[in-house]
């Protein structure tokens, strides 16, 4: 975990659909806030402009982590917010967090439901290509993050509560190698600077 230097807590962005997963993020970030994170205003709002666009990628950019929740729905293919005619928007929310090198705890819902809701719409005529895709995302997901699964809200809570101590450990341990290697490189020009001012 990189430390955040915008604020003086650790920040965390939730990556998700929106409608059928909005109880699951209210819960994440509740648990969040509690033990003393920020959570990023906009992470529980759907993102529709440009304005999301910008206010994304900078709650993206500030955060030390994301926390990636993936239920049974593709989402939205806006290419006016993503630029791609292929990413869903939460795709599109993880390539970015990636890209940039930030942690990545993903989480999967074990959607036990015919509420439709929770599901792509059948009846769209996208749905087949949104299937595809979505499995593909979910392989990519998979392959490099090892997610968890869980059932409901409030196991999710549970799950993330209990993890934010190994998270807090790998940002410490993250530190102390980065202040090591700091101190090194800092030796090895003071090293330098005294050899060349003893020649003068």
């Amino acid at each position: 975990m990189k430390i955040n230097m915008h604020t003086s807590h650790p920040s965390v962005f939730i990556s998700s659909t929106f409608v059928d997963l909005y109880e699951d993020r209210s819960a994440v970030a509740e648990t969040l806030r509690s033990r003393g994170l920020n959570v990023n205003a906009l992470d529980i709002r759907p993102a529709s402009s440009q304005s999301s666009k910008r206010e994304i990628l900078s709650g993206i950019r500030e955060s030390d982590f994301i926390i990636l929740i993936i239920g049974d729905r593709f989402g939205s293919i806006l290419k006016s917010m993503t630029d791609s005619d292929s990413q869903s928007i939460t795709w599109w929310e993880y390539t970015n967090a990636f890209k940039l090198g930030k942690p990545v705890i993903a989480y999967f819902k074990n959607v036990d439901s015919t509420d439709p809701i929770n599901h792509d719409e059948r009846n769209n005529s996208d749905y087949s290509k949104k299937r595809l895709l979505f499995e593909r995302f979910k392989k990519i997901v998979t392959n490099r993050h090892n997610p968890s699964f869980y059932t409901d809200a409030y196991e999710l809570a549970d799950q993330i509560d209990d993890s934010l101590i190994s998270i807090y450990r790998a940002g410490v341990k993250d530190l102390i190698s980065k202040n090591s290697e700091l101190n090194r490189k800092v030796n090895t020009l003071e090293t330098v600077r005294n050899t060349i001012k003893s020649k003068q």
